[in-house]
């Protein structure tokens, strides 16, 4: 039977593993205590209480059929698993394998941190399993270059809208599907006089993924550079789009401290009742459901058009192995074992995310109730698809640093949305002709 590891007094492998990531929020252990140091496979994971719950569920069934064996998860909030992932790496004491999302992939294998499993996965019986979409967004990311695989796809994730179906209700409201009406019903659900806000807006670390869609609706295009390898996202439809999201701050139609709102803040500004709406993952339907919402009080729809596109934001998690790992033999056989379609399947429903496998596309599970919006924006052909410069080492600096900062600025009326994109744009020209001077001008494109 599985049972929880109890630590040993002497100074292991794993408990290194932690001093070094400096505060991971917890581990959990499946596998025999006997098992040795190099029987023991570590999986980090920054991917949300929800996720790792699932994943230590399928660690647990691991360890059942191979009790010579350990899995300890490595659970860390996503908004520090960069960091904490760096400092572990440059101390010598990787994890075995790494949930990295597409826009850390390139810069940890700049690090030299991401192992090479082309050799591996060329004989592997399961390599044509995984989704269209998986593959793209691994190319995106560049954990798949050419011929060459250095993680493959965990997980599918796309945004759509969630509504306090309550409030949609006293006020005789739908869900929008245009920007333009889901402006006006922010304006009908806020009221802070009963402490209603219309909006969950997240001016912390990953705000970046509220806003940049809408600067896609506004600009029509889900490219970064034009013909010349020049940065675009300074544009005047860009910075249209930028203002549209201040301006819900501004307007008052999103709680003042929501300007140091990060993931946590923000779910919890839904379900809590003070806000009307976010745009989130699916894995938010199971906390909203946990904290005694359903399908009575929580209603979830495609997210609106903007003026030129409806954009579908899909993204990845990836699962690679370490190139320091001490441990690669048994770190590949639970690779192995977990990204199968019988394993992805029910990892997919336990945290409520979209399967990258072909198999669970047709499972009726993903297409119906809570769930149906997110395989619609998923599955659309006629949305235009967000796309990432993913190749570029610097996008994690970019996403979780700068970015964070610069909006921020803007909600803070310390600068213009056009004077923080400005800004982006000159760090995103330097790195590119950074890239282009080593690689060449063809760089990657959207599909």
């Amino acid at each position: 039977m599985t049972e929880l590891f109890i630590h040993q007094s002497s100074l292991s492998r794993r408990e290194m593993l932690k001093l070094t990531g400096s505060a991971l929020l917890g581990a959990s252990v499946f596998g025999c205590s006997g098992a040795s140091e190099q029987n023991t496979v570590t999986v980090f994971s920054p991917t949300g209480d929800v996720k790792t719950r699932a994943l230590t569920q399928s660690a647990a069934a691991f360890s059942e059929l191979h009790p010579d064996i350990r899995v300890e998860v490595l659970s860390v909030p996503w908004d520090q698993g960069r960091a904490k992932l760096i400092t572990m790496v440059a101390g010598g004491n990787p994890p075995d394998l790494i949930i990295l999302t597409g826009q850390w992939m390139a810069e940890f294998r700049a690090m030299g941190a991401v192992d090479n499993l082309t050799t591996w996965y060329q004989t592997w019986e399961h390599r044509d399993a995984f989704t269209t979409t998986g593959i793209q967004r691994c190319e995106i990311s560049a954990a798949i270059e050419g011929d060459q695989v250095y993680g493959l796809p965990l997980e599918i994730t796309t945004r759509a809208m969630f509504y306090q179906k309550r409030w949609l209700d006293e006020l005789g409201l739908e869900p929008a599907m245009t920007r333009a009406e889901w402006r006006l019903l922010l304006e009908k659900l806020t009221d802070p006089e009963k402490n209603r806000y219309g909006y969950a807006l997240r001016g912390a670390r990953g705000g970046f993924w509220t806003w940049w869609p809408i600067l896609e609706e506004f600009s029509g295009t889900n490219e970064w550079f034009d013909e010349n390898n020049r940065c675009i996202i300074n544009s005047t439809d860009h910075v249209e789009g930028l203002t549209f999201w201040n301006d819900i701050y501004q307007d008052g139609l999103s709680p003042r401290d929501s300007l140091n709102w990060g993931y946590n803040e923000l779910v919890q500004g839904f379900w809590s009742g003070i806000c009307g709406c976010i745009e989130q993952d699916p894995e938010v339907v199971p906390t909203c459901l946990d904290h005694g919402m359903d399908e009575s009080t929580l209603i979830t729809a495609v997210m609106p058009a903007g003026p030129k596109a409806r954009v579908a934001s899909n993204d990845i998690w990836i699962l690679s192995m370490a190139s320091g790992s001490q441990n690669k033999d048994v770190a590949r056989q639970f690779y192995a074992w977990m990204m199968t379609p019988e394993q992805l399947i029910p990892y997919s429903k336990a945290s409520n995310v979209l399967p990258s496998v072909k198999q669970g596309m047709n499972d009726p599970a993903f297409n119906k109730g809570l769930f149906k919006p997110f395989m619609e924006m998923a599955s659309s052909t006629a949305a235009l698809q967000n796309w990432y410069p993913s190749y570029l080492p610097e996008m994690g600096e970019f996403i979780e640093v700068l970015v964070t900062e610069e909006q921020q600025n803007v909600l803070l009326k310390r600068q213009s949305p056009q004077d923080m994109l400005d800004k982006l744009a000159d760090f995103l020209n330097k790195a590119q002709k950074k890239y282009v001077d080593q690689h060449g001008p063809d760089t990657p494109r959207p599909m």
